[in-house]
């Protein structure tokens, strides 16, 4: 008599926690980045002062 042999397949219908780990996380990255490019301020202070000083170069 012969012996039947049955391969095992495997059915995968779900998708894995760290797809949406890394979809969270680049969500996260871009509304950060767009807070802060589009003039976000943590402290409220829109005020920027610029003091730029230049040594002098006096020729002898």
């Amino acid at each position: 008599m012969a012996k039947d042999e049955k391969d095992t397949t495997v059915i995968s219908t779900g998708s894995s926690g760290a797809s949406w780990f890394l979809i969270g996380a680049l969500l996260v990255i871009v509304a950060g980045g767009l807070y802060f490019f589009l003039g976000g301020d943590l402290n409220g202070s829109k005020d920027v002062n610029i003091k730029l000083e230049v040594p002098s170069t006096s020729s002898n």
